[in-house]
């Protein structure tokens, strides 16, 4: 396999977790599951935008700062599914994690 073609795989694989994981966020009814679907998310969401920065050279400052700003929504919801207990805030939470997610799939293939 050539390393375009392991990067297609990795690119195509990433897309496929990203996807399955929002899905699987909101339609799966077991809380013990949801959390912890929602805490991989996350981490899914800060790994892409750690991955989305050291890609770039260093003098694309501007862009390296737009990919960490797309994991701060990720940081976020670990922040408010710790802190509160509410169902309210645990459903903003699993939003935050998935608009990191696919804002920084968006950001990783697009941008």
């Amino acid at each position: 396999m050539t390393p375009l073609g392991a990067l297609l795989v990795l690119f195509a694989g990433m897309s496929v977790m990203g996807i399955i994981g929002a899905f699987t966020l909101f339609l799966v009814k077991n809380a013990k599951a949801q959390k912890i679907i929602f805490y991989i998310m996350a981490v899914y969401g800060m790994i892409i935008a750690w991955m989305n920065a050291d890609s770039l050279p260093e003098n694309f400052i501007g862009e390296q700062l737009i990919a960490w700003g797309l994991g701060l929504p990720a940081a976020a919801a670990v922040v408010i599914a710790l802190c509160s207990r509410s169902e309210k805030a645990f459903v903003l939470a699993k939003i935050l994690a998935v608009v990191s997610v696919l804002g920084g799939m968006l950001d990783l293939f697009v941008f």
